[in-house]
């Protein structure tokens, strides 16, 4: 499923009636975007970050979930740790993301089952406003992922992440990724994810992210080493063969001086690059003869182009040339 699917679809659940009853379980490959997607699904139920606790099940004992003995007096209390304490009763809208639940051992599942089904840790009762999150790795991906045990897996409702290029989009455009990347992704949207438990580097979401953060200052030989480094040789010479041809792009501004003539080019390696390079320029300034342009090309091209440049700058839709443009392309918009 989609990442904009299990987004509304976790959102809708929430908002329903006894909706936090229900705790997605959400399971995918390694750096997809699984923790992303239950972090934004949090902040927007507007849940204060000092109530929101993430909790790494692979990496936590029993003890963490069930507390602590104190022989103190007459006979022994249970101290409860302190993450669940501020989930306690009485504490309003809180959230739980359990991280690497696949990952967890058997025995730190059990502990988790009465958190995720009867919102206690051991005796403990937890906010009745508390909303729970679980993801995890799947086995195949050999990332280290367990067997769930039936009764957790009865606890919660299963949702498989499939990543895809359009959400990823839409992340990167707000996150500041790299241009060329996007557009190099759009260009080959099969190497966004392409994981291989074989391989030490794989392309995955989460290794492009870190990718854009290459420094451009490198030589070609040293960028190419660095990218490898993070998705492999082959998806590292793809995309910097890529950035070749995007740096040898004819000026921009040149191209919007005279939008009507400019050359268009034919390959579509070169006109993914271009279209990205025009979205990044788009202002609600020079917008008419950015689409002058862009109506050269076919319309896919236009419209990915068109919603990269209102995403970027939303100023452009009070545009004249906007309103032309979406009149005339009213069907992407629904």
């Amino acid at each position: 499923m989609r990442y904009s699917n299990i987004k509304t679809s976790i959102l809708e659940q929430f908002k329903a009636p006894r909706g936090n009853a229900i705790v997605p379980f959400i399971l995918g490959a390694p750096g997809g975007g699984k923790s992303a997607c239950a972090r934004e699904i949090i902040a927007e139920l507007g849940i204060e970050p000092d109530k929101v606790i993430e909790f790494t099940a692979s990496l936590r004992d029993p003890v963490d979930v069930l507390g602590t003995p104190n022989n103190a007096g007459e006979y022994t209390r249970w101290v409860p740790p302190e993450e669940f304490y501020k989930l306690r009763q009485g504490q309003g809208r809180t959230a739980l993301i359990l991280e690497e639940l696949s990952d967890a051992p058997i025995a730190m599942q059990n502990a988790l089952c009465g958190v995720i089904y009867d919102k206690k840790a051991a005796n403990l009762r937890l906010s009745a406003e508390l909303f729970i999150i679980a993801t995890g790795n799947q086995t195949e991906h050999k990332s280290g992922a367990n067997r769930i045990t039936s009764k957790l897996a009865n606890r919660t409702r299963r949702f498989d992440f499939q990543e895809n290029i359009e959400d990823f989009t839409v992340w990167a455009l707000d996150n500041n990724i790299d241009e060329v990347l996007i557009q190099f992704l759009r260009f080959r949207p099969a190497l966004l994810s392409d994981f291989d438990p074989n391989r030490f580097a794989n392309p995955t979401p989460r290794s492009w992210e870190r990718v854009s953060l290459i420094p451009a200052s490198l030589d070609s030989g040293l960028f190419f080493d660095n990218c490898a480094g993070e998705v492999g040789e082959g998806a590292a010479a793809e995309y910097t063969g890529f950035r070749r041809i995007y740096h040898a792009l004819p000026d921009i501004d040149g191209i919007l001086l005279d939008p009507a003539n400019a050359d268009v080019p034919q390959d579509p390696a070169t006109i993914y690059a271009l279209t990205g390079a025009l979205a990044r320029k788009a202002t609600k300034d020079n917008f008419d003869r950015v689409q002058r342009y862009l109506s050269r090309l076919s319309p896919e091209f236009n419209v990915m182009a068109t919603k990269d440049a209102i995403k970027l700058q939303p100023s452009i839709q009070h545009t004249r040339a906007f309103v032309e443009w979406a009149t005339k392309n009213a069907e992407v918009l629904m």
